[in-house]
């Protein structure tokens, strides 16, 4: 159970064997996936704030890019295939983190116009962005220490931080179902 062992990390766990196939082939439609949330997420914040939201938007995205950058290489050999890969993960999760971010904040600005339960679901999602930093806070003391366990520890709040991360979309889409929020395509003739 890598989430309290730290046996491996998800980079490694997806490396392994035939899962970077199918860790490609789940991530990438992921990706696409994450750019249409982020231009719903803008279009959702512009009804429920009134203001628009272009850099919620433009974060989401070019994080979404970096996670086709980080899949794309992983499992290559080579220092710059590393680098890539290095610079695709940390600009994921940073830029997906600060759009985040930026969709709680510009939400709390109005929170005297939000339903009550979509103000409770935005509460969990901050309290998830206070948790993403102190795992960071905990992570950077860990390694600066220079324990001998720095390695597992990294790996188990890696597991945790991605959990975590993914838990915002869960809670978006209840806000989106709470506020009425609906979608659909269709062309025009």
């Amino acid at each position: 159970m890598p989430y309290f062992e730290g046996c491996t990390s998800i980079s490694r766990a997806a490396r392994e064997g035939n899962a970077i196939f199918l860790f490609r082939g789940l991530m990438m439609p992921t990706a696409a996936l994450l750019v249409l949330f982020w231009f719903l997420q803008s279009i959702w914040l512009k009804q429920t704030t009134k203001k628009p939201h272009p850099t919620t938007f433009i974060l989401g995205t070019i994080g979404a890019v970096f996670l086709v950058l980080y899949v794309d290489f992983l499992g290559t050999e080579g220092e710059a295939y590393q680098l890539l890969r290095r610079y695709g993960t940390t600009l994921y999760f940073a830029l997906t983190i600060l759009a985040q971010m930026f969709s709680i904040r510009s939400l709390q600005q109005r929170t005297d116009e939000l339903d009550t339960k979509i103000y409770r679901y935005l509460k969990l999602q901050f309290f998830l962005m206070v948790l993403y930093w102190c795992l960071g806070i905990t992570n950077v003391v860990i390694k600066a220490t220079g324990v001998s366990w720095a390695d597992q520890a990294e790996n188990i709040i890696e597991w945790h931080f991605a959990l975590y991360m993914s838990l915002y979309f869960g809670l978006t889409a209840m806000m989106w179902k709470r506020s009425k929020f609906n979608w659909q395509f269709y062309s025009k003739d």
